[in-house]
């Protein structure tokens, strides 16, 4: 499969890149600004333009468009993309679909859901469990990399609040360290975060077991 993602340098989107190559898709992206996670991914093989978003950065032959928070409907590439008829996911929807594949133990909460993450990966590596890890850091362990490609069916995720994108994830499990008010050009108040948290729980898998 070919894959675009618009805004591949996110510290999320990156991530989810990175195990798609690692897969064997083909990855293109786009981002506005250069970084060592872009240089990374391109070494991994994926073709990513570095400037601003350019309709001709997509062609045709792409089967599926990725994108992240920060595309606005008038991005060019996403305006071109649902022209041709291309599928088109944001970022949270494309990892929602593998949460569903998956077993997946999913980390949240407004604050250090990276540390939390990243401790419990390694923890999950280091007893053989050998899990799939996609997160908001890098990890000195796996290279500097923000993802980490395993063979069981254990998938390890940071799940961001913001926006409810952790609205389209499904988990077995879910750790959430903490909830404050936060995020409030989204949430009202902390009403409203309360009743968000309580609707994503409830996307626990049958027999889901909730860590709080």
């Amino acid at each position: 499969m070919k894959i675009h993602f618009i805004g591949i340098g996110g510290i999320g989107a990156s991530g989810l890149a990175g195990f798609c190559l690692s897969k064997g898709h083909e990855v293109s992206g786009s981002d506005l600004s250069d970084s060592q996670i872009i240089k990374a991914l391109k070494k991994q093989g994926a073709k990513i333009f570095v400037g601003p978003h350019d309709s001709a950065n997509l062609t045709n032959r792409v089967d599926l468009v990725v994108y992240t928070a920060a595309a606005t409907p008038d991005n060019p590439e996403l305006k071109k993309a649902k022209k041709l008829g291309i599928k088109c996911q944001s970022y949270a929807e494309a990892l929602g679909d593998l949460t569903k594949r998956m077993f997946t133990i999913a980390v949240s909460g407004m604050h250090g859901k990276s540390t939390t993450t990243a401790m419990l990966a390694l923890v999950l590596e280091k007893a053989g469990l050998d899990p799939t890890v996609i997160v908001g850091t890098r990890l000195r362990e796996w290279g500097n990399r923000n993802f980490r490609v395993g063979k069981s069916k254990y998938l390890v995720i940071e799940a961001d609040e913001y926006n409810a994108s952790f609205l389209n994830y499904w988990p077995q499990i879910i750790v959430l360290t903490n909830i404050e008010e936060e995020h409030l050009d989204y949430y009202k108040d902390l009403k409203h975060i309360m009743a968000v948290f309580k609707k994503y729980v409830s996307h626990l898998r049958k027999g889901g077991v909730l860590v709080a």
